[in-house]
């Protein structure tokens, strides 16, 4: 099954560096792709949380621990043709801090490097988003009944520097979940009828019938989403 690929902007805003004197390309880009423990915009009936461990624990320094990631790009407006650095090539560094996941690129010498700085330098570049792939995610409701997804781990796909947030989420392919099962899901134990005085064995396996039926749903494909454990 193909992963399904998600794009999240973030209200951060992009600061430039410029560069050295006597040294190559224009500066550097600092930015946040994600915010941890934030809740994103409206994403079609439901709202994500990234978790500070969402992409695996730190380095000493703070880096991001690629293992998982392999390969992660940057690319203004997540655009291929605007490609302006990489993990594998030390152009682009991932960090998490206190806040979220902090990028660093080092603009080339190329017209969407000088681009992208004069983008920045101007502040038309005002916000920051990632793609990224889920990996194991949680559900639950708020108190204002908003269906809120956390996601607890992920494999990261590029950052990118971006000037219109005309979509705070987007996916490329197909959702493996669909958000009414979900809701319906958490609120399974809330309509369950109690057992008659005595039937204990009956009550036992209807609930155990029950839980096989949501651990069915909730193993659709790779997405390794997990229900709210109801106590």
């Amino acid at each position: 099954m193909t992963d399904v690929i998600e794009r999240h902007t973030t209200p951060q805003p992009v600061r430039f560096r410029a560069a050295s004197e006597g040294t190559k390309g224009p500066g550097t880009l600092i930015g946040h792709g994600a915010v941890f423990n934030s809740s994103s915009r409206d994403l079609g009936g439901w709202f994500e949380e990234i978790d500070p461990l969402a992409f695996g624990p730190a380095g000493p320094g703070g880096e991001v621990d690629m293992t998982r990631h392999t390969r992660v790009l940057c690319r203004s407006e997540h655009d291929s043709r605007l490609l302006l650095g990489t993990t594998d090539a030390g152009t682009l560094r991932l960090f998490i801090d206190e806040s979220g996941l902090r990028y660093e690129v080092d603009l080339p010498d190329t017209s969407a490097g000088r681009d992208a700085a004069v983008l920045a330098e101007r502040g038309d570049y005002r916000f920051s988003s990632f793609a990224f792939s889920t990996l194991d995610a949680e559900w639950r409701e708020d108190g204002d009944d908003r269906l809120i997804r956390r996601v607890l781990s992920a494999r990261l796909v590029d950052v990118a520097p971006v000037a219109d947030p005309a979509y705070w989420g987007a996916s490329v392919g197909k959702r493996d979940f669909d958000i009414d099962e979900i809701r319906a899901s958490l609120h399974a134990s809330d309509t369950s009828e109690p057992a008659p005085p005595g039937d204990f064995e009956r009550a036992a396996t209807d609930r155990a019938r029950a839980k096989e039926h949501r651990d069915r749903t909730f193993r659709r494909g790779n997405s390794g989403i997990r229900r709210r454990k109801v106590v």
